[in-house]
């Protein structure tokens, strides 16, 4: 099954950063003008998106490829490695004792109470 996700912005936008996870790809806008992601697997459909100041973080579901088209026509394969698996998610990669996502949400996307998103 495939799904696509195209991501643009115009060149006077807010900026903002996509990332797709676990594997950490990004992508900055309005510089990167579009991005059209395709999702490749048997569960492509189930990609979430988390929403925080000024980024966007979606997250492909497991043993998902994850290919990525910008607006200069270039295609790459971007996340979903088969040869090297991402830990407590792909079939094949090695168990987490705690769930990969909950884990990297921990560590890079959670904001103290305090913070002001303006600074």
């Amino acid at each position: 099954m495939e799904f696509q996700l195209a991501v643009s912005a115009p060149p006077d936008s807010h900026r903002f950063t996509i990332v797709i996870e676990p594997e950490a790809m990004q992508y900055e806008f309005p510089g990167e003008g579009k991005v059209v992601l395709a999702f490749r697997g048997p569960d492509a459909m189930l990609a979430e998106l988390s929403h925080y100041p000024d980024t966007v973080v979606i997250w492909r579901p497991a043993d998902t490829q994850v290919w990525a088209t910008t607006a200069d026509g270039k295609s790459e394969h971007i996340a979903g490695f088969a040869d090297n698996p991402a830990p407590g998610l792909d079939t094949g990669g090695k168990p987490l004792d705690r769930p990969l996502r909950q884990s990297l949400e921990a560590i890079f996307y959670s904001q103290p109470p305090d913070h002001d998103p303006s600074h």
